[in-house]
């Protein structure tokens, strides 16, 4: 098992020497040391799917970091979910990016293992808001064709939520990354315009 080793300045092997007083001896320098086990906390969770929002909680160390952005699982009434998070509340109730697990009141995901995918269809002059729900790793690319409803409509565009706009044949984003998707219409299942 590696532990850092305060001799060695660095994570190093390490053996048990006395697994009920919890020491171990580094197999670099020979220094033994007690290395207690880091207590786990249960820290409240907010996990969002488009307009619906449950109470879960995630497992962490407590000297883990969490930030915004990082992916996380967590634990729901009905079973696990992964979450990028979106905002942190520390103990004093402030928000925050970034927080150690002690100081984390509640964290507050957006669910990124299914997402509602919003669409704009556009035939002509009429622009047709349409909504799906994929896995958050389903990857789109502009060029691609979809299928909605027997019709056929490529992609065009794809405005991304951290405010980038993929616009050039062959660029590719994860659902999970994807605010809005812009296609055209291509014609009927089977026939091409």
């Amino acid at each position: 098992m590696y532990l850092y080793c305060d001799t060695c300045k660095e994570e190093t092997e390490h053996e048990v020497v006395r697994a009920e007083k919890y020491l171990y001896r580094c197999r670099e320098c020979g220094t033994v040391a007690q290395h207690l086990p880091e207590k786990m906390l249960r820290v409240k969770a907010i996990i969002s799917s488009g307009a619906e929002s449950e109470v879960g909680s995630i497992t962490l160390k407590e000297s883990d970091i969490v930030e915004k952005g990082d992916e996380l699982v967590v634990e729901v009434e009905e079973g696990f979910k992964i979450g990028e998070v979106t905002s942190l509340e520390l103990g004093n109730g402030k928000r925050s990016e970034i927080g150690e697990a002690k100081d984390i009141q509640t964290v507050w995901l957006r669910d990124v293992g299914e997402v509602i995918l919003r669409i704009s269809l556009h035939k002509g002059p009429v622009t047709t808001p349409y909504k799906m729900t994929v896995s958050g790793e389903t990857e789109f690319g502009i060029g691609e064709v979809l299928n909605v409803d027997g019709k056929n409509f490529r992609i065009t565009r794809m405005k991304l939520i951290d405010g980038r706009l993929l616009k050039k044949a062959g660029e590719r984003a994860k659902a999970k990354e994807i605010k809005r998707i812009y296609a055209m219409y291509e014609g009927r299942l089977g026939r091409r315009r």
